[in-house]
C-alpha cells in the first residue's frame, strides 16, 4: 500500500493505491463521496464485510485498487471548503443551481479520465479488466462520465451505490431525441431545456447513444441503493437506472434497507455479497 501524487499538477489529493497480493489481473478505480477522500474511503469500504466476514480486497488478491481523492471545493451550502468532485447545492433538488456543478464536473472528469488511461496502460491495454465506479457523489461523477465522456469504451464493468445522475433529465432528453432521429420521427418542435447545449456538447462524439437492443453495450452495470437512504433518495437512484437502461446498458438494480450512515452506505452483508458476485461474474468473462 502506498500513496501516489498525480504527475500533472491538478489540484487534487493523493491517489491511494492498494497493490495486488498476487499476479495483477484486474484494476478497480473507485471514487469517494463528498466530504471524504481516497484513503478514508478505502478503509471504510474494506471494513464493510461480506456474509463470511471477509472484505472485497481479500476476495480479489490479483486486483489493484485505486482510490483517487478529489480537490477541495467551496461549498455554497455549508460555507466551507470540503472534498468534492463538483459543487452540489442540494441533494433534495438536484437540479438546483446546476450551473455551479458544471466547472467541477468538467475538471474532475478530465482528471479521472487521465487516471483511467494510466491504469489501462498498467493493464497492458486490457480495458475489459477495468472496473470503474463509486459511491454517492463519486458514483455520480463516474456515471456522468460513463454517459457523457465515452468512458464506456475504456472499461469492462461499472458499479455505483447510493448515488444519482447529474443532469439526468437533460441526458434523457438527448437520448430521446437520438432515438427519434434514428426512427425518422424527430420532433422539430421539442421544447429545449436549460443546459441542453452543455449536455449535447459533452455527449457529442461519444459511443453513448440510444439503442433498441440493450445487449449492444458490453459494459455490465450494478447499481445499489438504500430504500431508507436519508441523503440521496432512492427515487434518484431509480431515475439513474432508467437513464442508463435507456442508453443501452445492462443494469442490475438492487434496493436494500438497514445500511449504516442512515442508509447512505453499502448495506452489510447483503449488498456487499451482491457486489462480490457481480465482480466475480465480471472477472470470469
Amino acid at each position: 500500500m502506498h500513496e501516489e501524487t498525480p504527475s500533472d499538477a491538478r489540484p487534487a489529493g493523493p491517489v491511494h493505491i492498494i497493490e495486488p497480493q498476487s499476479a495483477h489481473t484486474h484494476t478497480a478505480v473507485v471514487l469517494h463521496g463528498r466530504g471524504s477522500n481516497g484513503p478514508e474511503f478505502a478503509e471504510e469500504l474494506f471494513a464493510t464485510h461480506l456474509s463470511d466476514n471477509s472484505s472485497l480486497a481479500a476476495k480479489f488478491p490479483g486486483w489493484r485498487w485505486v482510490f483517487p481523492s478529489s480537490k477541495e471545493l467551496w461549498s455554497t451550502t455549508f460555507q466551507e471548503y470540503m472534498p468534492a468532485w463538483f459543487e452540489a447545492q442540494s441533494l433534495t433538488e438536484t437540479t438546483l443551481r446546476q450551473d455551479l456543478q458544471i466547472p467541477g464536473i468538467i475538471e474532475s472528469s478530465e482528471y479521472i479520465q487521465d487516471l483511467l488511461e494510466e491504469e489501462i496502460r498498467l493493464l497492458h491495454g486490457k480495458t475489459s479488466n477495468l472496473l470503474f465506479g463509486g459511491i454517492s457523489q463519486g458514483g455520480a461523477i463516474a456515471m456522468w462520465m460513463l454517459l457523457c465522456r465515452g468512458t464506456e469504451s475504456r472499461i469492462g464493468a461499472f458499479f455505483a451505490a447510493s448515488t444519482w445522475l447529474p443532469f439526468a433529465k437533460n441526458i434523457q432528453q438527448v437520448l430521446n431525441a437520438r432515438a427519434k432521429e434514428e426512427a425518422g420521427t424527430a420532433d422539430q418542435h421539442a421544447a429545449p431545456m436549460e443546459y441542453d447545449s452543455f449536455i449535447r456538447q459533452a455527449m457529442q462524439g461519444t459511443e453513448t447513444k440510444q439503442r433498441s437492443n440493450p445487449e449492444r453495450s458490453h459494459v455490465k452495470v450494478f447499481l445499489g441503493h438504500g430504500l431508507d437512504d436519508a441523503y440521496v433518495d432512492v427515487e434518484l437512484g431509480r431515475q439513474a437506472r432508467h437513464v442508463l437502461s435507456a442508453a443501452g446498458f445492462d443494469v442490475e438494480w438492487k434496493e436494500y434497507s438497514g445500511a449504516e450512515e442512515e442508509g447512505h452506505w453499502l448495506q452489510e452483508p447483503n449488498e456487499m455479497d451482491d457486489v462480490h458476485r457481480f465482480m466475480l461474474t465480471f472477472s470470469a468473462c
